[in-house]
């Protein structure tokens, strides 16, 4: 990214970046690294597609998907992590009052899994960045750290062994 748009992102996001319930995003791992990075990742990632396509609600459209995680793992069971895309619009709407053509990005971020239809471009850019970063980071992190530990978990029970 340039520095003139890498300033112009940072601009856009820069309240959501500085509010503590999303920071908390630090420490909640999401395919082998923290959901605040997975969510800046895909926000970039939209951001530069939404400029590419001249796209004119950018805007609007890079905070819904630097949010479309706004989630704790507390507030969603392992069984319903499916619905995560409610919870994290409900998160959104609470703290950063999104409107409603933010709220069908974040809430159709997970389609066809979630069955929330995307409604407008914007979500159709966030969904399909959201799918690119999550198979390249957990093609770089998750997949990598599970085999390592399970390579550690091996040697360690090959010694216990002995």
């Amino acid at each position: 990214m340039t520095l003139k748009k890498e300033i112009e992102f940072n601009n856009i996001v820069n309240d959501i970046l500085k509010n503590q319930e999303f920071i908390d995003l630090k420490y909640e791992i999401h395919h082998g690294i923290s959901r605040l990075e997975h969510s800046l990742n895909v926000a970039r990632m939209t951001y530069n597609i939404c400029k590419i396509l001249k796209i004119k609600n950018y805007n609007e459209i890079t905070r819904a998907s630097l949010l479309h995680d706004f989630f704790k793992n507390n507030e969603i069971t392992k069984y319903s992590f499916i619905n995560h895309p409610v919870v994290a619009k409900n998160n959104a709407q609470k703290v950063f009052n999104i409107n409603d053509f933010q709220s069908n990005i974040i809430e159709s971020h997970m389609f066809p899994v979630s069955y929330k239809l995307p409604k407008n471009i914007g979500a159709w850019v966030v969904l399909s960045s959201d799918k690119i970063v999550a198979i390249y980071e957990c093609m770089k992190f998750k997949i990598p750290l599970t085999i390592g530990a399970a390579f550690l978990f091996f040697i360690n029970a090959s010694i216990i062994q002995r």
